[in-house]
């Protein structure tokens, strides 16, 4: 008896397509969900069983049942701890996510303790509280969270660039503008390295220490190029050598020095608020910065002497024999000087 062939009917899948796409991806999710759930809560797990066996049946499950808001009925389910919304009496891997970014206890349950501290966040961050962490709340303790990781970033940062600084013989006050990074591009010079001014491991091992990739903040990137936030630099480098004692031609060699003169004096102060690269002696500042007087800070130099006047105060050299300080509130006779300012100050 002749058999005819045995005829296997294949069904293809058109690929172009979008819903195989998505199926397959919110089946493996449901599966993922399913699994990291089961043990912390039986609501996950009896949606991600249901929604594995609608799409296992080529079904696709409604957005509620999928767990996904109206806004992505249309977008491939997912099964995100952080997306998930919580409330007093719910547990598992959301319930921790939530405890870390509250700073509190991490113990999986969403009891009165994490109520409380998400009710304080909400109070504090202006926003309706309710208790509910829902998406505005996750969004907002994310944004707070990563803020909080720049700050402590920026902090381990600001404690290299003084080790730098020190290393360059430098102010060390944390700040990596433009003073340092002439600093580091005439150090990397010497050295033969490549004069980027981006201070990596071979600049760390020529200066005998190690740390991370430093670079020059951008412009804008925190208050410090700001007038006020510079002249609290000015101040600040005012106060740290006011007492030191006077030193012909001190702070011209280097910036750390045993005593200063008196454009030794001016150029340390300035340089410490990144507004110069290098000493300069008393003429020198006739012409530098814009003419006139500042807002905040007005440098008066002649031929043989140069001082400053900051938020009213006399800084001067000259003024040690005084009362053992650079700083005076007894103001001298400018007709013979030259009134200078920074820009912006």
């Amino acid at each position: 008896m002749h058999r005819s062939p045995t005829t296997t009917i294949s069904s293809t899948r058109d690929l172009a397509r979008r819903e195989p796409w998505l199926r397959s991806q919110a089946l493996s999710e449901a599966r993922r969900e399913a699994s990291a759930s089961t043990l912390d809560s039986q609501r996950g797990y009896r949606r991600a069983t249901a929604v594995a066996a609608l799409l296992a049946a080529g079904v696709m499950p409604t957005a509620k049942l999928a767990g996904v808001g109206a806004a992505d009925a249309n977008a491939a389910p997912r099964a995100s701890a952080a997306a998930a919304t919580l409330q007093k009496g719910d547990s598992g891997p959301a319930v921790k996510r939530l405890q870390r970014l509250l700073g509190g206890p991490v113990d999986g349950e969403f009891g009165p303790n994490t109520e409380r501290r998400v009710r304080a966040f909400q109070k504090r961050h202006r926003m309706r509280v309710d208790g509910v962490v829902g998406p505005s709340t996750w969004r907002v303790l994310n944004r707070a969270h990563a803020r909080r990781n720049i700050r402590s970033r920026t902090g381990a940062a600001s404690g290299a660039v003084r080790r730098l600084q020190r290393r360059l013989h430098l102010v060390a006050d944390g700040r990596f503008g433009p003073a340092t990074e002439a600093a580091v591009k005439r150090f990397q010079r010497r050295r033969g390295l490549t004069a980027d001014g981006i201070v990596g491991p071979a600049t760390w091992r020529a200066l005998g220490s190690r740390g991370p990739t430093l670079r020059r903040a951008a412009p804008g990137s925190g208050g410090v190029r700001s007038g006020r936030g510079r002249l609290g630099r000015i101040i600040r480098a005012a106060n740290a050598i006011a007492r030191t004692p006077y030193k012909w031609g001190g702070g011209h060699g280097q910036w750390n020095d045993s005593g200063y003169d008196c454009s030794g004096t001016v150029s340390y102060v300035l340089h410490a608020a990144g507004l110069l690269d290098s000493s300069m002696t008393a003429d020198r500042f006739m012409n530098w910065g814009l003419p006139g007087r500042g807002r905040h800070v007005t440098i008066y130099a002649n031929g043989g002497h140069v001082f400053m006047v900051i938020d009213g105060r006399r800084y001067d050299s000259s003024a040690l024999r005084l009362a053992g300080s650079r700083w005076t509130s007894q103001m001298r006779d400018t007709s013979s000087h030259v009134a200078r300012h920074p820009r912006g100050l």
